[in-house]
C-alpha cells in the first residue's frame, strides 16, 4: 500500500484498486481481529486460500497497520486510524 504524501487531499482522490483491497482487508480483520485461517472467508474467499491471503498481508504488517501474533491478525492503532480516516473521506465524497 502506497502512502499518500503529507497534506495530500484524500477526499478528492478516487481509491485505487490496491487501496480498495486494503480497505476490504482492514475492515475484514475488524476491531477485534481474526485468526489467519478465518480471514479468507471473511473476505468471501475459499478457506483453501487462507495461506495465500495470510502471505498477502505482509505489506500491511510492514506498514505497521496490522499485527500478527499467534496466528491472529489485529489492527494496530495506526491501521485503525487510516481505515477510519479513509472511510470517512470516501463517504464524504459520496454525499
Amino acid at each position: 500500500m502506497k502512502r499518500r504524501k503529507a497534506g495530500e487531499d484524500v477526499q478528492n482522490l478516487s481509491p485505487s484498486r490496491e487501496e480498495i483491497e486494503t480497505l476490504c482487508i482492514l475492515h475484514a480483520i475488524g476491531p477485534h481481529g481474526c485468526h489467519t485461517y478465518d480471514l479468507a472467508t471473511q473476505l468471501g474467499l475459499s478457506p483453501g486460500l487462507a495461506q495465500v491471503v495470510a502471505d498477502g498481508i505482509q505489506p500491511l504488517i510492514s506498514l505497521g497497520w496490522v499485527d500478527l501474533n499467534d496466528n491472529h491478525f489485529s489492527l494496530t492503532e495506526s491501521g485503525h486510524a487510516w481505515l477510519e480516516e479513509r472511510r470517512s473521506a470516501l463517504l464524504a465524497r459520496s454525499t
